[in-house]
């Protein structure tokens, strides 16, 4: 990708104060190169994002001063403070490269982000008039949607920490190039809705870390694409909810050279989708892993929990009771039970077992405390009661997320492959299931 995008801006664009982007990009690429070959330590990969940063400041003196009108209140402008504003623009800088460098979790996830992202600032700089600006986000466009081809799901190439890095550090190159200074295309707030999906992920992610107590740049599973998996959906369809989002945020700043809405509204745009993603993402877990019944937001150890904490909950569990009845989010009827499985890896030779407390046609999430570590493919062995005997029925299954909590580890699966006779007995269990849930 980087390859394509500078050979395509060397042939059509002129790059007179763009050599600290290319520099950057070279610093960025070697060393994102190294960490997929021999994985480097956070520390060594952060500075070097520190001097990519330098190296972009210095020789195409790009800097981050005004954050906008945001509040109604007038322009927020960094004091006349070298020192200060170096720092503000390495800050904001580095937290674009690791926000796209973490929301690489699925094919074609931050791929996808990256060509939305440069395809709106494209369209600005060329409503602008900004020729050398859109050239060089259309070739950065381009090169993206060239690797998308192969990076969709089923990927057969993935990007990597070079990849990721690079496009993080161009894109926030783009955000703070042409928004600052006299010749700005568009106002501080438009690439912060443009970038709103990952960077409000990393600062969620980031924010449950630190009440954790966990290192911030150790991987987990609460990113906004782990959340949807635990709704139940499957990877492409999160994969396409997630670029949904991000082309309907983008899109809105389209808007805003023809009817220039005020930069406040734009911000509170911004913060209303920041808002209801912190709070769905502390909530949406535990309710759907509890089927909406989560009794921790009643009654705690006969204490009621805190007021302001409750109406949340009750009014996301409403939220979500409605999605769910829709099947918005789960295409279908989920049972809770307690059925005994094992869990077969691809060894073919090591068998956990585990619970299952929740079912449906196509997926069940399951509590099996010794499987430690996600698996693309795994075996599933359901043991069903019917007529008083034991079936054993043997599911090929996707593994598409898991959650540790203090009482277990939490599995979700979504079924890939069963045979014929054995389907027949497992949907002969789901219409017991549902013959018994109408009973109650």
């Amino acid at each position: 990708m980087v390859i394509a995008a500078t050979f395509s801006s060397m042939l059509f664009v002129d790059l007179k104060g763009l050599r600290g982007l290319f520099l950057g990009l070279a610093v960025l690429l070697f060393v994102g190169f190294l960490d997929d070959f021999r994985q480097l330590d956070a520390r060594r990969k952060f500075l070097a994002q520190l001097g990519a940063a330098v190296l972009m400041m210095y020789f195409s003196k790009v800097f981050l001063v005004s954050f906008g009108d945001l509040l109604g209140l007038g322009a927020i402008v960094l004091p006349d403070s070298d020192l200060l504003i170096w720092a503000v623009t390495i800050f904001c800088l580095v937290g674009v490269i690791n926000a796209i460098n973490m929301i690489d979790g699925l094919d074609g996830l931050a791929g996808g982000i990256s060509f939305i992202a440069f395809l709106a600032f494209g369209l600005h700089a060329s409503f602008a008039d900004a020729r050398v600006l859109m050239l060089l986000n259309l070739a950065f466009a381009g090169a993206v949607l060239g690797f998308l081809r192969y990076n969709w799901s089923p990927a057969r190439v993935f990007m990597g920490d070079a990849g990721s890095l690079c496009l993080g550090f161009t894109l926030g190159f783009m955000a703070i190039a042409m928004s600052q200074g006299e010749d700005a295309v568009f106002s501080p707030v438009v690439p912060l809705l443009i970038l709103a999906v990952p960077i409000s992920d990393t600062l969620t992610v980031m924010g449950k870390r630190i009440i954790r107590g966990r290192g911030l740049f150790l991987p987990d599973r609460y990113h906004f694409h782990h959340i949807l998996m635990r709704c139940g959906m499957v990877r492409e369809k999160a994969v396409m909810t997630i670029l949904g989002i991000s082309l309907l945020l983008s899109g809105i700043t389209i808007f805003v050279p023809f009817y220039q809405p005020p930069e406040w509204m734009l911000f509170g745009v911004y913060v209303f989708y920041f808002g209801g993603y912190v709070v769905t993402s502390q909530f949406i877990v535990s309710m759907m892993k509890h089927g909406l019944k989560d009794p921790s937001y009643q009654e705690n150890d006969g204490k009621r929990e805190e007021r302001g904490r409750m109406i949340i909950g009750s009014w996301v569990r409403i939220l979500l009771k409605g999605l769910d009845y829709a099947k918005i989010l789960r295409k279908d009827v989920r049972y809770e039970i307690s059925l005994q499985m094992r869990c077969r890896l691809a060894d073919g030779q090591t068998v956990i077992e585990g619970w299952i407390e929740n079912v449906s046609r196509h997926g069940c999430m399951a509590m099996v405390p010794d499987l430690k570590e996600l698996q693309q493919h795994i075996g599933l062995e359901l043991i069903l009661p019917l007529d008083h005997e034991l079936h054993i029925v043997s599911i090929e299954a996707e593994h598409i997320w898991f959650n540790e909590e203090v009482n277990g580890r939490y599995h979700g699966f979504h079924f890939l492959e069963i045979e014929q006779n054995e389907q027949e007995i497992f949907y002969d269990f789901l219409t017991r299931c549902r013959r018994h849930k109408k009973k109650q």
